[in-house]
């Protein structure tokens, strides 16, 4: 009975250190920059700097839903100025970026990636939302400091009507940083949001297209519907007209026959 309690105790161990194990390493913080341009397209950096306190898997990841944006394009990851090699794929309406750097820790490790969001503006009669998680959700480790800066172009300048994530502070007339207070805890993301005023960004993405052919269709459908609709009414009209003609050069010319 001894050794079978000794037993039973050294699995509840285990089976508690794999429960409450957590990741070697945490992110000290993530930096955002999200540079909006005069089409939509946000150009986006991130920087984020890993904090390993021993050996790791050498595998870094990152995935960007793709929901409700057309495309990510122009992606690198650099370390110190120097480009990695990277494998991009997307799967599940997610797009992934993966690179590789080997661990040995406890050290740390800081990565720029950028990448172009295109169609990542919400086109509304009240107003175009620029909205973007700039800290991922899902993430398994807290990051401990976070700050995003948004950038908009001069013809946006007077234009911002609000932002509905957080009141940022306003570095210049183009240019608002939002800085979260507190650590962020694991599959914990942030989010902005800033809305302009509607029809000033020369937004031309494949959503906005999908949008106007389908206007573009229901108008034609409505012109050619009123014009069928008119055309059977000139037609019925027209035929009452001509039976009300013959009506009347019948009529005499039976009565005369008759007399």
């Amino acid at each position: 009975m001894k050794k079978i309690a000794i037993f039973l105790m050294l699995v509840m161990i285990v089976v508690s250190e794999s429960v409450f194990a957590k990741d070697p390493f945490h992110w000290e913080f993530i930096n955002v920059e999200i540079d909006l341009q005069e089409n939509g397209d946000m150009v986006v950096k991130e920087t984020q700097q890993y904090v390993f306190d021993s050996a790791y898997s050498d595998l870094r990841y990152r995935w960007i839903p793709l929901d409700g944006i057309d495309r990510i394009t122009d992606i690198s990851v650099t370390e110190d100025g120097k480009p990695l090699n990277i494998k991009t794929d997307i799967e599940s309406d997610r797009q992934w970026i993966q690179w590789t750097r080997p661990v040995n820790g406890p050290e740390i490790q800081t990565f720029v990636l950028n990448y172009r969001v295109v169609g990542g503006v919400a086109m509304h009669k009240e107003g175009d939302v620029l909205h973007w998680t700039a800290i991922f959700k899902g993430h398994s480790a807290p990051v401990n400091a976070t700050k995003v800066i948004v950038k908009y172009p001069l013809n946006l300048v007077g234009h911002v009507q609000s932002y509905q994530s957080a009141i940022p502070k306003k570095l210049n007339s183009q240019t608002v940083e939002f800085v979260y207070e507190k650590p962020l805890l694991a599959d914990q993301g942030f989010d902005v949001a800033v809305t302009f005023t509607s029809g000033i960004l020369n937004v031309q993405n494949d959503k906005n297209y999908e949008v106007v052919s389908k206007e573009v269709s229901i108008g034609l459908g409505l012109m050619l519907l009123s014009g069928l609709v008119g055309s059977l009414y000139v037609t019925k009209q027209s035929h009452t007209l001509l039976l009300k003609v013959a009506k009347a050069g019948q009529g005499p010319s039976c009565e005369g026959s008759g007399n």
